[in-house]
């Protein structure tokens, strides 16, 4: 098999997070026309860091209460009773800047 072949099946398989770099690279492709300038990118890049980490608090509040937003809890026994109580904001620092996000809240 040649080296272009190799680098061929490569790019459309998945990472070793489970990402389709294919799907990535397209995605990446089209947020990249609308940047023209260092302060496009560094918004970008922070409004991606604000929803993927936003994105997966609420999935580990799905997890952690056993049923997804806007259903009721259908589980037998439900030895918490815990429920989704809103947001509260949090600001965040990284390589990115400070960002601020909201976390959710159970009771």
């Amino acid at each position: 098999m040649s080296n272009t072949t190799l680098r061929k099946n490569q790019k459309n398989q998945l990472n070793n997070t489970g990402i389709n770099q294919q799907k990535l690279r397209a995605f990446a492709g089209e947020l990249a026309k609308d940047i023209h300038t260092q302060d496009d990118l560094a918004e970008l890049s922070a409004s991606l860091v604000k929803m993927t980490i936003e994105a997966a608090l609420g999935a580990e509040m799905e997890h952690h209460l056993g049923y997804a937003k806007h259903e009721q809890n259908t589980q037998d026994i439900d030895i918490s009773n815990n429920t989704r109580n809103g947001y509260y904001p949090k600001t965040i620092k990284g390589s990115h800047g400070e960002v601020e996000i909201f976390v959710p809240r159970d009771r």
